[in-house]
């Protein structure tokens, strides 16, 4: 097996007597133990008259088997023992993964190979869960994505199993006179579920030979059908679904044309990856590309090359442009001038060196590949195996093995006019179809001949030229020797309004480093409209570097520049040797503060539809904006900052940046592959960037709206979504480990046993769960619903019931449960940091919460181990009880529900300033 020399695991390969194939991966440093299967069944073998029947049985193989029968049980023990679990189904495979903490691997396991070969499908259960479809497929009904999908399966040949409808209803699921929904799904079962079409990967800290073991002890019953040699025969699309024009209305404001070609599978070329080198030169974004052209023209924002639906007979291609307003009139233009591209590609694009430049990219990122989580890691090496021969599982997907010229000309030539399918997805067109599922209009025309006569006989355009040699491709890494290691980030310089901290990190070596910068400008988040200013200026200086950065993104090395609730942050991330070059090309641009009126007009329209198209999100997602908005007064809602950027022009901007930079406070972090003294140099060029005179130093003040002790508030939200949604929080006052720890565990209990309460038996939505939600400090508790069965006031009540009774689920867990769920906990909460990145996200982060002992999550580990039951009961009685809990509601009402009574409890919030300014002078955290 062809492995990273940064990879420190041991691996093996094998093949059980069922012909299932098995990768077994002893990690002795993982958190937890992991597993996942694939099996090569998905929507495509759903019968014709059964749509959605292949991901319905992915959800009952959940819900009991013959040694395990009890419903919802898989789900509580592995939550229980500190791991999580999740499943998925595609068009030709589905995938199931879990993890646990390493002592309870063995009976996991065991429970998880059940699904396989001893389901049960209980009759309550699926009942039950066909309902859990259903809320599912409705919860899409206004999901852009997911409606033009539909189109695209409607559009494509009909005679190919992709055009099937996947996600299954409840009348699709439904039993009829001549059989029942479980029959069928069992026939299904036992007639597609074959080890021969399965694969799987076992991970674990114990030696590959007891990983071997287990794995045998767990799939050797799964019956092998001999299925493996199942191939579709059918064509994706024919001449007549090709040279077509597809018009499709969404219902968001977005504007969107793709140009879609049908290829052969590509899988037997992932050793040298032609379509990457297609694909790179066509989204390329830097001086002479098509990308760059267009958005001058002013006809695009983006263009995205690459993607596309791909399955085990097709693979599509696509080029994806998201339009202006302008764009729109101009859609001819821009296939003409991507055809003019493609000629040039033709003309000049063969070039080994730039194939040596992308190889090189992939050879460093594998050589020193980072470590990924367990559950990460098992779910996508599963899927390689599936794709893959089993000794390139590891290496596949960074695997250039050659120049091959000819198969780039090969693709090359099948991007042809005839063979195009052109979409256009915008509001306004015509339209004169509706699709069966979503109802989403849309019309398919063919392409006329002057359209493809104009693409087919182009020359290259004179303002078109090919990308040169990349400047920050690194041919010869190796991490610096060790000289200023230290166990946490030291503070080497402390200025007034400015300090440096530097860790040069010893134990992942790997030549790669990160700088975060934060800039705190009290004035740039004092009032809404300033907030907004700060955004468009953030949005700005993006937009003006994506051109000189692109080659550098290529290269292995990523910024990030993104506002918060004290100013904005700057944070670089890749490798760090030339990670000085990219700091200078964004500082210089960053110093030079031009703003440009046509590119202020685009990205203000961009940020007006963006904000405007929040209002058409799932309900759940528009009531944690709202309640992030009333909570934190740095962060106002889509609504407020929609107001305040209505009235700002371009001219608005020079004098609000000169203002902001007049009082900052910087915080900078040095972290991986640096010497302290090249962090010292890196600062020295920030500070000679941002010099400005008479500044004042001070950081900003980011409040949190309190609860205080005033019972209920509730918020009710307006919603254009048939489904209604709520959710409740609970603040903790307190910042300290101990709340922290009060809070994380209460979630951690009660998040199976609510979930399996609400959505399995309760059938009240798909969308439900509780999370920890953590505000400036403050721990905090959230459970919500979305739901297409009741409204808000019967959503709270069942919430409310469950809350009243939690008390009972921890009387009934004995010592060694209540034990087993704590140190579950414990073990998450003390998960070793897995790669650079993820080590220096949680040192910035102690960083920005003044945590300066670096110790946060070990003081409330050892707060968690000291929690007794009684402390949890009191807890639960005391803080979460419904009577006398201090809370904040946030509803909807769907417009399925008007009939119903409205929610009334508690105190209503009618206006967010009064609120946040309320008498009693409530504390600001």
């Amino acid at each position: 097996m062809h492995i990273s020399p940064n990879d420190q695991k041991k691996y093996r390969f094998i093949e059980l007597d069922n012909k299932l194939r098995v990768l077994l991966v002893q990690d002795d440093t993982a958190p937890r133990s992991s597993a996942a299967l694939s099996v090569n069944v998905g929507h495509f073998d759903d019968p014709d008259h059964r749509p959605g029947l292949a991901h319905f049985l992915e959800h009952m193989l959940f819900l009991g088997t013959e040694k395990y029968p009890k419903v919802g049980e898989f789900h509580s023990f592995i939550n229980q023992q500190g791991g999580s679990n999740n499943a998925w189904t595609g068009t030709e495979h589905t995938t199931f993964f879990f993890e646990i903490s390493h002592h309870a691997f063995e009976e996991g396991l065991d429970r998880f190979g059940q699904f396989f070969y001893a389901s049960l499908f209980n009759e309550e259960a699926v009942d039950k869960e066909r309902q859990a479809v259903d809320s599912e497929y409705k919860l899409k009904l206004k999901d852009d994505v997911r409606r033009i999908y539909q189109v695209h399966k409607e559009t494509i040949n009909q005679a190919h199993p992709f055009a099937k409808f996947s996600v299954g209803s409840i009348d699709t699921l439904a039993d009829n006179d001549t059989s029942s929904i479980r029959d069928e799904m069992l026939a299904f079962y036992q007639d597609h579920y074959s080890a021969d079409l399965m694969t799987a990967v076992v991970l674990g800290n114990r030696p590959l030979c007891e990983l071997e073991l287990l794995a045998t002890q767990s799939f050797s019953a799964i019956p092998n059908q001999n299925l493996g040699h199942k191939t579709i025969d059918v064509a994706y699309v024919t001449e007549d679904q090709q040279a077509c024009w597809i018009n499709i209305e969404p219902l968001k404001e977005v504007r969107k044309l793709t140009l879609a070609f049908s290829l052969p599978n590509q899988d037997r070329f992932y050793k040298t990856k032609p379509l990457n080198y297609l694909g790179h030169l066509l989204g390329y974004e830097g001086e002479g590309s098509l990308m760059l052209y267009l958005k001058k023209l002013g006809y695009i924002h983006s263009l995205t090359a690459g993607g596309g639906v791909s399955g085990s007979n097709f693979r599509e291609f696509t080029l994806a442009y998201n339009l202006t307003e302008k764009g729109i009139e101009h859609t001819d233009e821009i296939i003409t001038l991507t055809y003019q591209y493609i000629e040039l590609i033709k003309q000049q694009g063969f070039d080994e060196w730039r194939y040596s430049e992308k190889k090189a990219v992939l050879e460093s990122a594998f050589q020193f590949q980072e470590k990924s989580k367990p559950l990460d890691l098992v779910s996508h090496l599963v899927m390689n195996l599936q794709r893959y021969h089993a000794e390139d599982a590891m290496y596949a997907d960074y695997m250039m093995e050659g120049y091959h010229e000819q198969q780039i000309k090969d693709l090359l030539e099948q991007l042809t006019p005839e063979k195009m399918r052109v979409t256009l997805v915008a509001q306004g067109l015509e339209y004169d179809h509706k699709d069966k599922w979503y109802h989403t209009p849309y019309s398919v025309h063919p392409l006329t001949e002057n359209q493809l006569a104009l693409w087919k006989n182009v020359e290259p355009h004179p303002e078109l030229f090919l990308p040169e040699k990349n400047p920050y491709i690194c041919y010869d890494l190796e991490p610096q020797a060790l000289t200023d290691t230290t166990e946490f980030p030291m503070l080497i310089e402390d200025l007034p309004g400015f300090r440096l901290w530097h860790k040069q990190e010893e134990e992942f070596r790997v030549p790669k480093g990160m700088v975060y910068i934060a800039i705190d400008s009290p004035h740039s988040i004092s009032d809404p409209r300033k907030i907004v200013k700060t955004r468009l200026c953030v949005e700005m200086l993006m937009d003006a570097l994506s051109e000189q950065t692109y080659q550098a993104e290529i290269a292995g090395m990523g910024y990030n520049l993104y506002c918060h609730q004290g100013g904005v942050t700057l944070a670089l991330s890749g490798f760090s040797q030339k990670q000085p070059l990219l700091l200078e090309v964004i500082l210089k641009r960053f110093t030079t503060r031009e703003f440009s009126s046509e590119r202020f007009d685009f990205i203000k329209n961009q940020l007006i539809r963006h904000w405007s198209n929040a209002s058409k999100e799932r309900p759940i997602s528009q009531l944690f904006n709202a309640l992030s908005g009333i909570l934190q007064p740095n962060n106002p809602p889509y609504p407020v900052l929609l107001e305040a950027l209505e009235s700002i022009e371009v001219d608005d901007l020079p004098n609000f940046v000169q203002a902001m930079f007049a009082e900052l406070h910087v915080e900078m972090f040095v972290y991986g592959d640096w010497s302290q003294q090249q962090a010292l140099d890196l600062g020295s060029s920030l500070k000679n960037a941002l010099r400005m005179q008479n500044q004042t130093y001070e950081e900003s003040f980011r409040p949190l709206i309190m609860l205080g002790e005033s019972g209920t508030f509730q918020r009710e939200l307006f919603c254009d979504h048939s489904d209604s949604a709520l959710l409740v929080y609970y603040q903790s006052a307190q910042e300290d480990p101990r709340s922290f720890a009060l809070y994380t565990l209460a979630n951690h209990l009660m998040s199976a046993s609510f979930f399996h309460e609400i959505r399995t038996k309760q059938q009240l939505g798909y969308m439900v769960g509780t999370g920890n939600l953590p505000l400036n400090k403050h721990p905090g508790l959230i459970l919500y619903v979305q739901s297409p069965m009741a409204p808000p006031a019967i959503l709270l009540d069942a919430i409310d019931e469950f809350l009243n009774a939690f008390y009972m689920v921890l009387l009934e867990l004995n010592e060694e449960q209540w034990q087993n769920s704590k140190q579950g906990l414990i073990d998450q909460i003390s998960d070793p940091d897995t790669n650079l990145r993820g080590r220096a996200q949680r040192l910035w982060a102690c960083i920005g919460n003044k945590d300066l002992n670096f110790d946060h999550k070990e003081r409330v580990a050892d707060e968690l181990s000291l929690l007794t039951r009684t402390e949890m009961l009191r807890f639960v009685v005391n803080v979460l009880k419904p009577r006398t809990a201090n809370r904040l509601i946030m509803h909807c009402q769907g417009t399925e529900h008007e009939q119903y009574d409205r929610l009334d409890v508690g105190l209503e919030i009618d206006s967010i300033d009064e609120f946040q300014l309320r008498a009693k002078d409530v504390n600001l955290g």
